[in-house]
């Protein structure tokens, strides 16, 4: 499964790079998420560890990621080390005219026979990620 989407957030690249980065606020912006948070000590960087816990359709899973690059006012992207499913993102920031244009990448490794469900899980989740980067607009815009 593989979805991106792309928003404009009326706020300078920097506040909106600040807010993706701080984990914490994965739980406001994101349905599903329940926590969020990071386990290793300093800033975000390249081999950051976090944990993350997610409720949906009743069923409570519990995953572990590392960001794998991070380049700061450009990038940062990260992959799961510990989870139902391997998965993979990219946030991608790039400051446009009243803003900051976000694109949301993200990638499910499913293999073998959860590979045929691959679009199934793209019809269910490709619209919630799209949600999720609208909620992100509106919080982010209302501050």
């Amino acid at each position: 499964m593989h979805i991106q989407h792309s928003v404009i957030i009326g706020k300078p690249l920097e506040e909106v790079e600040a807010y993706l980065t701080d984990v914490s606020n994965n739980c406001v912006w994101q349905e599903d998420v329940t926590e969020s948070s990071v386990i290793t000590d300093g800033p975000i960087g390249t081999g950051t560890k976090g944990v993350e816990s997610r409720s949906f359709m009743n069923f409570s899973f519990r995953t572990e990621w590392i960001v794998t690059e991070y380049s700061p006012g450009k990038s940062f992207s990260f992959e799961s080390t510990s989870s139902v499913a391997p998965y993979e993102g990219t946030f991608e920031l790039e400051s446009v005219e009243n803003g900051t244009k976000v694109t949301f990448t993200f990638t499910i490794r499913a293999s073998g026979f959860h590979a045929l469900f691959d679009p199934v899980m793209n019809s269910i989740f490709a619209p919630r990620f799209r949600s999720n980067l609208e909620r992100l607009v509106t919080i982010m815009e209302s501050s």
